[in-house]
């Protein structure tokens, strides 16, 4: 059986919901960015066949799994997509984890969008899915995103070697 949280849900703010087939675009335009890359080590996402097979991925989550990421728009701006924020099922030496993970436009930043993202997703994971750990894997330079993390409460694991790249991996209490 498929444990699974809510598909579309909102916050005070902003409205989560799956992706659309037709919003390769703004994939493109999140992952393809060379300051929302920053600390990615595989670098800004480059061609839009790249971003459908991200998008097919995301899709898939969902399908078959239950969650995913969810494209995050601000309720005062329907239709326009912020980022992406939310869990996905990956394998992390050897165990099944849930994977949170959030990316916001450069113009969304400081807004507290990732903490408000990332404690729903936490709290449907406890609530829907509470057999499977929670990490948020993060390069150890990524300042901003160590302190959502810590905002959230979760505490440093270990540090790893995660695509060539020094990371941490924080795990939900």
């Amino acid at each position: 059986m498929i444990q699974t949280y809510p598909r579309t849900t909102t916050t005070e703010r902003l409205l989560l919901r799956p992706f659309r087939e037709s919003e390769v675009e703004v994939i493109l335009a999140l992952h393809g960015d060379p300051e929302t890359n920053r600390f990615n080590p595989n670098g800004p996402m480059r061609t839009l066949h790249d971003a459908r097979e991200r998008l097919a991925l995301w899709l898939g989550d969902w399908s078959q799994q239950g969650v995913g990421y969810w494209a995050v728009e601000r309720l005062e701006a329907p239709g326009v997509v912020v980022g992406v924020g939310g869990l996905r099922h990956k394998e992390l030496q050897g165990q099944t984890v849930l994977n949170l993970a959030y990316r916001f436009a450069p113009e969304a930043w400081g807004s507290g969008f990732a903490t408000e993202v990332s404690r729903v997703a936490l709290e449907q994971a406890r609530e829907h899915i509470p057999d499977i750990p929670v990490v948020a894997i993060i390069n150890q330079l990524n300042a901003p995103s160590i302190r959502v993390a810590e905002r959230l409460g979760m505490r440093l694991d270990r540090d790893i070697d995660y695509d060539g790249m020094p990371s941490r991996v924080y795990m939900s209490r």
